[in-house]
């Protein structure tokens, strides 16, 4: 009696449908692993801010002012990143800086180290790609995804054909807003939380409420030209951004966002291409790689998710501190 031989392997067949049935498991699963894992981003870089927002709330109790961004408000030429330092549990940092020097971020550190190249665990994104966020060192200076809101703020371009964001209260708030860049040290001219010479402004002078009111948004390095990080009064990471540029103007990114992003219309006004960095009615613009929005602190400390589609006119006027506009939803 013949006996029937035992088949010990799959067919062709059986091994392409195990194939496949794992390709789909695997096309399913992967955008649920990849959310999971922006989520978790996410909150990172909200916890990043909120961070910011328990160190400006105890710098103010203490001086009772905002710490000035400026350089015209005392030695060194600090931004006021590194002033709060001390009040974000990074005393040790700050205590070691010699503040005699002008250049106070010259200061050799314990590791060998300029502090300029010293950076803190909550001053960077998870989710920036930039590459000079990924290299502490880039230009010398240690990087941020952060920066304070200059508010409704002018900010003309080094190409005069790349002003698309420069009409008066359409663009920037008048006449508060009206210094560019925020270069001035009086504080009727500046729109928002900080100026990028000062002065020392006071939650008291945020009258549309501190619920309204950013004081610091995220940024996108590798969008921006001024790369001396967050140590610098002159860094990115000081004061260097305006809500006059829509949220989310990717056409100064062009290591970072898509081709549709960097060929847009709106990056070519009337023929001009305005991708240059320096053109800072583009640059300085409030950026992040977050699908759909950025994150803000708000003057009360609470940190929100603005939806990068948000009304131009809402935008403006949550950069404003004290516009006296009434401010709907959003």
């Amino acid at each position: 009696m013949l006996q029937r031989r035992l088949r010990l392997a799959f067919t062709l067949i059986e091994l392409l449908v195990v194939i496949a049935i794992i390709a789909v498991l695997i096309a399913l699963l992967l955008p649920a692993v990849q959310q999971a894992r922006e989520a978790a981003r996410r909150s990172t870089c909200r916890n990043n801010l909120k961070q910011y927002g328990l160190g400006l709330h105890n710098y103010h109790d203490t001086s009772n002012m905002l710490p000035p961004a400026g350089s015209n408000w005392g030695s060194p030429q600090i931004g006021w990143q590194p002033k709060v330092l001390p009040f974000m549990d990074q005393d040790q940092i700050f205590k070691k800086l010699n503040m005699s020097l002008s250049t106070a971020w010259d200061t050799v550190m314990p590791d060998g180290r300029q502090a300029r190249l010293v950076n803190v665990p909550y001053s960077r994104c998870p989710s920036d790609p930039s590459s000079k966020i990924q290299t502490a060192e880039f230009g010398g200076w240690a990087q941020s995804s952060y920066t304070g809101s200059l508010g409704s703020q002018r900010t003309p371009s080094a190409n005069g054909g790349c002003n698309q964001f420069l009409t008066p209260v359409v663009n920037y708030q008048q006449p508060n807003g009206a210094a560019d860049h925020g270069n001035t040290t009086t504080i009727g001219s500046l729109s928002g939380a900080f100026g990028r010479l000062g002065p020392p402004i006071k939650f008291a002078q945020f009258t549309d409420g501190m619920s309204s009111t950013f004081l610091v948004g995220e940024i996108l390095s590798d969008c921006h030209d001024h790369n001396a990080g967050w140590w610098h009064y002159n860094g990115m990471g000081n004061a260097h951004a305006s809500t006059s540029s829509p949220l989310n103007i990717m056409c100064s990114c062009p290591s970072l966002a898509t081709a549709t992003a960097t060929t847009a219309p709106q990056c070519f006004p009337g023929g001009t291409d305005c991708r240059a960095q320096s053109n800072w009615n583009y640059s300085w613009g409030f950026k992040s790689a977050h699908k759909g929005g950025a994150h803000f602190l708000m003057g009360d400390g609470t940190v929100r998710l603005i939806n990068e589609n948000i009304n131009y006119q809402t935008y403006q006027k949550l950069g404003a501190r004290a516009d006296g506009q009434t401010l709907g939803t959003f």
